[in-house]
């Protein structure tokens, strides 16, 4: 899984003559080496002919021996990516790095002076790990989950609470408390292990599991910083099969991807109606990243849009100020892009505002209503 450092161990890549591939695949296990090299061939070179469209000029010759080591390197390492991988190469350096991938990547491969990060941060936004905790009055069972896949963490028993045979001459009464002591410092045992984890970055999000009036109990002993990463609860006992905890995981995880999607785009719709602490369309957005307002970039994924990156400063804009110059910085080292819109989510990623990329027909709907894009902004400019 693909962590925030990766990130910004990619963004930093960089080529000699500013040409760097950014290639993302997703990887079919049942496909022949001929789909393969179809499917290459024809993403490579629409990465050539865009770049000749956007630069002005043809790739350097030495771009042919890079796509074929692209290829061969695809076809003698693919099993070990699984289900899609994403890839990173530049001339005379060949491949610089490479990531496994769901196979729900989009197939793309670009030709820039930077890497095309804008996938990996959807990625990121979208499937940060999470952790379920099954938790039982004397067991707590931990799985760590990353995108599509779950595995076993850690099990915690405490074999010391009691059982009913142990009760002996004990009132009833002073029995269960007994019991109740017992299991409270079960359950304190089991909220530090998830604090430690989580100031370890092990995961981002907390699903609760087991019986109701167990996990409510349980719930009460977390640390806040715990509690505030809690995101749903299913209800699933200890011994659920690992296949059973992934799709209930997976179920809330989605459920809280839609919510949290859904609240963005209302409060979007909201404040740029209100003309306050919001923007809506291209243009808007793109003049609030440059001032660094962006708190909350959404974005329509089928969204395309053409449009201009200064080479010097860095600002984006729909179309080029006067004289086929920057608008902010007059530099006229300009370029047009066929597609300007990842390089707009990276921009944001980079001023540490949070992404959305909305996927959900009813979703992709109401956020058309706002140009396909738009943002919650960190503060006001007077005009």
């Amino acid at each position: 899984m693909i962590k925030r450092s990766d990130l910004q161990k990619i963004s930093k890549l960089d080529s000699p003559k500013g040409q760097l591939v950014s290639l993302y695949l997703p990887l079919f296990q049942d496909s022949n080496d001929t789909d393969y090299n179809i499917k290459l061939k024809n993403l490579l070179r629409s990465a050539d002919q865009r770049y000749k469209h956007e630069a002005g000029k043809e790739l350097p010759d030495e771009f042919d021996d890079l796509f074929e080591d692209i290829r061969v390197y695809i076809r003698d390492n693919s099993t070990k990516y699984g289900r899609g991988i994403a890839l990173f190469a530049t001339p005379g350096k060949g491949i610089l790095a490479s990531y496994s991938m769901p196979d729900t990547i989009e197939s793309s491969a670009i030709v820039d002076e930077r890497a095309n990060i804008a996938p990996l941060i959807r990625l990121i936004e979208d499937y940060a790990p999470y952790c379920t905790c099954i938790i039982s009055r004397d067991h707590a069972r931990m799985l760590i989950g990353k995108l599509d896949e779950i595995e076993e963490h850690s099990q915690l028993e405490d074999d010391e609470v009691p059982g009913q045979h142990d009760q002996g001459g004990w009132s009833q009464s002073r029995y269960e408390r007994h019991i109740e002591d017992h299991v409270h410092r079960h359950f304190k045992r089991v909220a530090q292990q998830l604090f430690d984890m989580l100031e370890n970055n092990e995961y981002h999000h907390l699903i609760l599991g087991g019986p109701e009036e167990v996990v409510s109990g349980f719930e009460e002993t977390l640390h806040q910083y715990v509690t505030d990463r809690v995101i749903g609860h299913v209800r699933i006992l200890k011994e659920a099969n690992i296949n059973d905890v992934r799709q209930n995981s997976m179920d809330v995880l989605e459920q809280h991807i839609t919510d949290r999607k859904q609240r963005l785009i209302d409060a979007v719709e909201s404040e740029s109606a209100a003309g306050d602490l919001g923007v809506k369309g291209l243009a808007a957005t793109m003049e609030a990243l440059q001032r660094g307002q962006v708190m909350n970039l959404i974005v329509d994924h089928e969204i395309r849009s053409s449009g201009v990156v200064c080479q010097s400063c860095g600002a984006m804009s729909v179309t080029p100020g006067e004289g086929n110059t920057c608008s902010y910085c007059q530099a006229s080292d300009i370029r047009d892009m066929d597609n300007v819109i990842p390089a707009l989510i990276t921009s944001a990623f980079e001023q540490g505002a949070s992404i959305a990329v909305i996927d959900q027909d009813d979703q992709q709907e109401q956020i058309g209503k706002l140009g396909g894009i738009g943002a919650t902004l960190r503060f006001r400019v007077e005009e």
